[in-house]
């Protein structure tokens, strides 16, 4: 059964799920829509089978993990007419530059990517410009993919093998486990560079210092050269505290002369159901859901899940300066400008236009709450080198 396969069965479960809110497990074929109850372990390869747990109706109780393998597998999420933007590709390509200008003479780059999903924004950059920026003396790119999602990583792992990638062992999958765990990998070597994705499944349940293990045991214990969070996971973790270790964590895992780049939503996103959250927050009324301060917010999914959210504003200048010591700077750049989805390639690049006017505009400064609510998406920045905000 394949993840198209997976898709079609997965509209219909949902559609049972609208009819029915009762969460009790449902199994139709050789995927399991389960309540909670782990699921079996599974061997994934093309044309295997994948396990989703939990339904898709509307609860505050709801795991990160069974609303985003409910959304991989619907197969809406990530139905974009410009599935990269030129921002995104824009940021991790300068970021690689720094990151190899530190380390020209690393045997091997390694990166982390926290909350990589499908590896939308990641795949694109390591297929189509990561190799660019390699020098001789690199010979391997290690690319580890976290994310709590089975269903997401799964659907990377099948994209990749599409493009050449074979697994390096056979990738095991146990798609209900309470524990994090490290999948497996694929690699396609090319020329004189390895390219390896690994991929680690992770826990939401779990303390952030598990993620960061985990990522250290997928590079054979040695720090990353670069840290990203390109999909805005940081923004599904619930409360202050944990959010601010969440960083903590990361910056941990990353090389001190290494480079970070964390993309996210800004107070421009959402903006029509922030004064709604803030009045339940004020009232008392947050209906179950984490809601604890300005920014936290409860959208619908394209699926009527309702997902918990940050979007981020001054805040962020004060986690960025509590994981920044002597020797790195951080700063803030816009990424895309609020508006509709794009419809196409000429209404991204007339928002690219108007990001790069912002960026310069706002360089060389602390963002205000003003300069957060001009914004839909932004990057914050760690790096030794490169423009000073602030820090």
């Amino acid at each position: 059964m394949t993840v198209d396969d997976l898709r079609q069965l997965n509209q219909l479960s949902f559609y049972v799920c609208t009819q029915d809110s009762a969460q009790e497990p449902r199994v139709c074929d050789e995927i399991v829509i389960g309540g909670g109850a782990a699921a079996p372990e599974v061997v994934c390869g093309p044309g295997k089978a994948i396990v989703v747990t939990e339904s898709a109706c509307n609860s505050a109780n709801l795991s990160q993990r069974s609303i985003y393998d409910e959304r991989y597998s619907a197969g809406l999420y990530n139905d974009r007419s410009v599935p990269v933007l030129t921002a995104e590709r824009d940021a991790l390509s300068n970021t690689m530059l720094r990151a190899v200008a530190t380390f020209p003479f690393a045997h091997r780059i390694s990166l982390f990517d926290f909350g990589y999903g499908t590896g939308r924004v990641i795949n694109d950059w390591i297929e189509g410009q990561a190799r660019q920026y390699l020098r001789s003396a690199h010979h391997e790119l290690r690319l580890v993919a976290y994310d709590v999602s089975s269903v997401g990583l799964r659907i990377a792992q099948e994209r990749l093998h599409a493009v050449g990638y074979e697994p390096m062992r056979p990738v095991r999958w146990e798609s209900g486990s309470t524990q994090g765990y490290i999948a497996g990998a694929v690699q396609k070597r090319q020329h004189d560079v390895s390219v390896t994705v690994v991929f680690v499944h992770g826990c939401e349940d779990e303390p952030p210092d598990v993620m960061r293990e985990l990522a250290l045991a997928a590079n054979d214990g040695d720090h990353y050269l670069l840290t990203t969070c390109l999909y805005g996971g940081l923004g599904h973790v619930p409360g202050e505290d944990l959010r601010r270790e969440y960083f903590r964590q990361l910056s941990e895992l990353t090389s001190p002369r290494g480079e970070i780049i964390l993309c996210l939503s800004a107070t421009g996103d959402l903006v029509e159901i922030q004064p709604e959250w803030s009045e339940k927050l004020a009232a008392g009324d947050t209906g179950g859901f984490p809601i604890e301060r300005h920014g936290d917010l409860v959208y619908d999914t394209e699926l009527g899940q309702q997902n918990f959210y940050h979007v981020f504003g001054t805040e962020l200048n004060d986690y960025m300066k509590s994981i920044t010591i002597a020797g790195q700077r951080w700063w803030i750049e816009a990424i895309r400008y609020p508006g509709e989805e794009f419809e196409s390639l000429e209404a991204e690049q007339a928002n690219y236009r108007l990001v790069r006017q912002v960026n310069e505009r706002k360089r060389g400064r602390v963002w205000s709450a003003d300069d957060y609510r001009e914004l839909h998406s932004i990057a914050a920045f760690r790096s030794p080198a490169g423009p000073v905000n602030g820090g």
